[in-house]
């Protein structure tokens, strides 16, 4: 992985948002590495508790925790 890696982005394979999110990264130039959850119901549990969201995806932008496409795009919109 890349050493400049500035998001860990926390997905299903099935979830449309969670495209949406990783193309918002690349296209703001913004690496990220993936973490898919599919099937991993105790693993994706800890990481709802500890976002406090329920929604997808789960992201981890330069160490903020983001949970949902709509918050990413206002957190990269912000960052800029």
């Amino acid at each position: 992985a890349p050493l400049n890696v500035r998001a860990i982005v926390y997905t299903w394979s099935s979830c449309s948002f969670c495209r949406r999110a990783k193309e918002l990264l690349a296209r703001h130039g913004i690496a990220y590495r993936e973490v898919l959850l599919d099937g991993k119901k105790d693993e994706l549990r800890k990481l709802q508790e500890l976002f406090g969201a329920r929604t997808m995806p789960l992201v981890l932008l330069d160490g903020e925790r983001i949970a949902g496409l709509e918050a990413l795009e206002r957190a990269v919109r912000e960052g800029e």
